[in-house]
C-alpha cells in the first residue's frame, strides 16, 4: 500500500478478469469505499497484474476519463492473439463473435489511451509480454508510444527495480493529478455501452458495432474567437459538458463549435 493511499482490490464477481458483472463490481465497490473514506476522485489508479492486468487494461481503455493513471502488468488485453498464442487454440470464431470481440478488445480501444498516462509492465520472458505487446502495436498505429516497463529475464513476476520504477512513475502522475479538462480529447468507441471521454459523451451512432471516432480540440481561448473543433465518424449525435467551475472560455461569450 503506497503511503497516503487506500488500496481497493476488487472481487470481481468470479474469476472472469473483471468482466460482465466484474466490471460492475469496479464501480459499486468505489462507491461503497466513498461512504466511509475521502476518495480523491481526481487521483484514482487503476492497477493490476495477471487477470488484473486484463481488467486494469479494460478499465483503462474504456473509461479514460476517469482514472489519472494505469498501471496493468501482464494479463491480456484482446482475443484472437492471445487464445492462439497463449492458451495454445485453434480460432474460428463466427462472424458474429468477432463483431463481438468489440466489447472488450482493448486494442480496438488504444486511442483512448491518448488521455490517460499509462505505465505498462512486462516480465521479460513472461508470454503474457504478448498483452503489452499487443497493445504497443495497437498504439503505433495511432502514432502514439506505449511506456512499457520489462523486468529483464523476469517470469509471470514483477522484477524489483522494474516495480520501483513503476511506483516512481506512477506516484509521480498520481500528484499531478488527472487533468479534468483536457485540450485535446480523442475518443473511439463500438457501442454506446462506453461512450465517453472527459468532456466528450457520444450519445448516437450511424452504425453500431461498427467504430467510431471523436477528435475534440480547444483550439482558441483568447476570449475572441472561442472556438471548439470537433471532428467525428460513425457518429450521430454528441455531448459536449466541461465540468463546473472549467469553463475555458469568457462566460459572457458562447464558444463556437466547429464539426
Amino acid at each position: 500500500t503506497p503511503p497516503g493511499a487506500i488500496v481497493l482490490h476488487l472481487y470481481g464477481r468470479y474469476c472472469c478478469a473483471n468482466k460482465l458483472a466484474g466490471e460492475v463490481d469496479l464501480f459499486e465497490a468505489l462507491e461503497h469505499a466513498k461512504k466511509y473514506y475521502f476518495i480523491d476522485d481526481n487521483r484514482l489508479v487503476v492497477r493490476g497484474f495477471s487477470m488484473g492486468g486484463a481488467g486494469c487494461w479494460q478499465f483503462a481503455v474504456h473509461y479514460p476519463g476517469v482514472f489519472c493513471a494505469a498501471a496493468p502488468g501482464a494479463g491480456f488485453s484482446e482475443t484472437a492473439d492471445f487464445l492462439k498464442v497463449f492458451q495454445k487454440e485453434t480460432v474460428q470464431p463466427t462472424w458474429f463473435e468477432k463483431k463481438l470481440w468489440h466489447v472488450y478488445d482493448c486494442t480496438d480501444y488504444a486511442l483512448n489511451l491518448y488521455n490517460l498516462p499509462t505505465v505498462a509492465y512486462s516480465g521479460e520472458v513472461d508470454s503474457q509480454k504478448q498483452a503489452a505487446d499487443m497493445m504497443e502495436k495497437a498504439l503505433a498505429a495511432e502514432g502514439m508510444k506505449l511506456t512499457h516497463i520489462i523486468g529483464p529475464k523476469t517470469g509471470h513476476s514483477y522484477e524489483k527495480n522494474a516495480k520501483e520504477e513503476i511506483n516512481r512513475r506512477i506516484d509521480a502522475i498520481a500528484l499531478k493529478g488527472r487533468d479534468v479538462l483536457p485540450e485535446h480529447v480523442k475518443f473511439t468507441t463500438w457501442t454506446l455501452r462506453y461512450n465517453q471521454s472527459h468532456w466528450v459523451t457520444v450519445d448516437a451512432l450511424e452504425q453500431h458495432w461498427e467504430r467510431a471516432r471523436v477528435e475534440a480540440d480547444i483550439t482558441d481561448i483568447n476570449y475572441e474567437n472561442q472556438v471548439i473543433k470537433v471532428t467525428t465518424k460513425n457518429v450521430a449525435a454528441l455531448t459536449l459538458a466541461m465540468p463546473s467551475g472549467r469553463y475555458p472560455f469568457a462566460v459572457n461569450k458562447s464558444a463556437v463549435v466547429v464539426i
